[in-house]
């Protein structure tokens, strides 16, 4: 096997007649990714690797030659979905079953919707559309994405049994949000390295998971405590203060923190929420300028775009346009403002339809529903589990808000490109680490 890889990777050299030494690295990070693997037999090293390449690694990226780029996360987890789907279709061999969860036939079903509107999409395309030759390949990256998010949900479900890794996705993340909140303060040219992984709904679950460990977790030293709320606090400031214009940065963050402060105390919510009318009232200076800069950089257009997305999407009602296939629609009848929805759920309803669109928010019913079952089966306990369960059902709520402000969630092909995996994977692997707890805590009760 080593022989034939060595002998492909020689012959393409070679019909190139020069050395890219971008593939030459992200070559040796496979082999070097593929060996470990292979020798540890742990899939959870690779969803550690996933987190550490989405936070730290946004300098380098493989070249499409297109404007979008294969950042390395998503790199690592079709790697990792490969590897997880030959074991599922040799599973007489592997004995590997996906575990039942109240998850799988909702997202399964809008995985299987996104492919089969990829092919709607080809056969009922309107024959007036003005098609450029890179757009059927940006369509498959598209599709690609789209269902590569949701599968590592079900990966990490599967494969996490004990909580010990979730602590190890959750220290990732703590450490490039450190590392990003300093970038941000004392302006450091240390952004080149986290720039597009912590975008998004990433400060979202850097405050969730912060705030959580700090009200749930009642076994952490003093010295963990004041880290952790010192931390909370700057990521409240930097986002809120520094950043108030940017909604998406503080909105899905404050609802996520309400939650988890709700949970802990209806007086401490209270509390917050007087702390949170005041700083409105004596800053209502920086709210009216927030206001006025995102006013002034398109958002009273967007209900315009949302229309104008809406009367295609009557055309195309049960599987909609494809994957980023509104864009073609766009540029043929409305170059002028041929502009995506900022909103993934106008972007999913616009990509695989109604039918679509329905799996899409089922899936999220789905989560919500076993979040809470989980935060239920350990409340009270005072661990990391809980805190990590509060967490990931507070997240979820919050990347609800956050969908309806950018394509945070499902990164749209011509908005944020495919490199928007980098910080949407963070929402999926979260979740998908709820949906573990949710098997851990069966086991547990079911040993009980």
């Amino acid at each position: 096997m080593i022989v034939l890889l060595i002998v492909a990777a020689a012959s393409f050299i070679a019909s190139k007649g020069r050395v890219d030494w971008s593939f030459v690295f992200a070559g040796g990070i496979a082999v070097i990714g593929g060996v470990a693997l292979y020798r540890l037999g742990r899939f959870e090293y690779g969803f550690l690797a996933v987190a550490f390449s989405a936070g730290f690694i946004n300098f380098f990226a493989l070249p499409t030659g297109r404007d979008s780029r294969i950042v390395i996360s998503l790199a690592i987890s079709l790697v990792l979905l490969g590897v997880w789907g030959l074991q599922l279709v040799f599973s007489r061999i592997s004995g590997e079953r996906i575990r039942p969860s109240p998850i799988n036939k909702p997202l399964l079903a809008f995985v299987f919707i996104c492919i089969l509107s990829y092919v709607w999409a080809q056969l009922m395309r309107d024959p007036l559309l003005y098609v450029w030759p890179s757009f059927p390949v940006v369509q498959i990256a598209a599709l690609l994405v789209n269902i590569a998010l949701p599968l590592m949900t079900l990966l990490v479900a599967n494969k996490v049994t004990e909580a010990k890794w979730l602590k190890g996705l959750v220290g990732i993340l703590i450490a490039v949000g450190v590392l990003q909140l300093a970038t941000d303060l004392f302006r450091l040219p240390t952004d080149i390295l986290l720039n597009n992984g912590t975008r998004g709904l990433f400060s979202m679950w850097l405050g969730a998971m912060t705030c959580s460990l700090l009200l749930i977790h009642a076994r952490l030293s003093k010295w963990q405590r004041l880290a952790l709320g010192a931390l909370l606090l700057v990521t409240f400031y930097v986002n809120l203060v520094g950043k108030l214009s940017w909604v998406s940065g503080w909105l899905p963050l404050s609802v996520a923190c309400g939650i988890i402060v709700l949970r802990r105390s209806k007086a401490l919510f209270g509390a917050a929420l007087v702390a949170m009318l005041a700083f409105a009232i004596l800053r209502m200076d920086l709210i009216v300028e927030a206001y006025e800069a995102e006013m002034a950089g398109g958002s009273d257009e967007r209900s315009g775009l949302w229309e104008q997305n809406l009367r295609h999407v009557a055309n195309h009602p049960f599987f909609g346009m494809g994957p980023a296939g509104y864009a073609i629609y766009n540029m043929t009848y409305h170059p002028d403002d041929a502009r995506s929805t900022h909103n993934n759920y106008f972007d999913v309803l616009a990509q695989t339809g109604v039918v679509g669109f329905v799996a899409f928010l089922a899936t999220f019913a789905a989560f919500l529903r076993t979040g809470w079952r989980v935060m239920q089966r350990l409340k009270g306990q005072g661990d990391f589990q809980e805190a990590y369960a509060v967490a990931a059902f507070a997240g979820c709520v919050g990347a609800l808000v956050g969908m309806m402000l950018g394509d945070w969630v499902l990164p749209f092909a011509y908005n944020q490109t495919i490199s928007g995996f980098d910080n949407a994977v963070f929402t999926w692997m979260f979740l998908g680490g709820s949906i573990a707890l949710f098997h851990i805590t069966k086991v547990v009760d079911d040993r009980a």
